[in-house]
């Protein structure tokens, strides 16, 4: 029996390595130059923090020789605003609200505007589309369903077929469970692909002649999804 993991590596882009840094430790902007390096008002600044879409804990006050000033993680604050102005055209503010947040259960969004995102290939919107052509909104699960099938299309071996078995059984397994504790397997044996979860990393037999074509872990697809949409 062979450990999961040790079979396939599939990479993820993350854009964020440095949530082990300390905020008080990375570089930091103070508000007055964030306003003017990003160019919005102290009113927008605030609103979005009202509105969660800044963490209020990205807030710092330090005293200075004149009194006290406010300062923010730079780099994070920047992206943050950055990814704000590119979504707020295409998303409402409850939807952005859902994605800053770990709550993406009421998650809407329709199908043309996150293809205008950008996040995934066209190919992979295909794939979507001719699996499930009535589907006019996508939940957060459709869209996660999407975005593995779109890193997985990149793996030498991984058909439009493939993609769409896959698809298949993300969305089936994800419309009554809420665990992405799983390992996402494709298998070829003969020719003749099969699509199985595996939980957790549990290890798995695999017959003779049996070929693995690609393999992903789920939780470190979500939560690679959510640094996407939100950096």
């Amino acid at each position: 029996m062979t450990p999961i993991c040790n079979i396939v590596t599939l990479q993820l882009s993350y854009q964020d390595e440095s949530e082990a840094v300390s905020l008080m430790e990375e570089q930091l902007i103070s508000k007055q130059e964030l306003l003017k390096v990003t160019h919005i008002s102290y009113g927008t600044l605030y609103r979005w923090k009202r509105l969660g879409l800044i963490p209020e804990s990205w807030f710092i006050h330090k005293a200075t020789e004149i009194g006290q000033a406010t300062y923010l993680p730079r780099e994070k604050v920047i992206s943050r605003i950055e990814r704000i102005k590119e979504l707020k055209s295409e998303l409402t503010v409850e939807q952005m609200q859902e994605l800053f947040s770990a709550n993406v259960k009421s998650f809407k969004i329709p199908l043309k505007d996150f293809s205008e995102l950008n996040i995934v290939s066209k190919l992979a919107v295909t794939a979507f589309t001719s699996v499930f052509p009535a589907k006019e909104k996508l939940d957060f699960n459709d869209v996660f369903s999407v975005y593995v099938v779109d890193h997985l299309m990149k793996l030498q071996g991984f058909y439009l077929e493939d993609a769409k078995q896959v698809l298949r059984l993300l969305c089936k397994y994800l419309s009554r469970e809420t665990s992405k504790d799983y390992q996402l397997l494709l298998l070829r044996k003969l020719g003749v692909p099969m699509t199985v979860l595996v939980k957790g990393d549990e290890e798995i037999l695999l017959e003779d002649n049996t070929e693995i074509i690609a393999c992903a872990n789920l939780v470190e697809f979500e939560s690679a999804l959510k640094n996407r949409l939100i950096a």
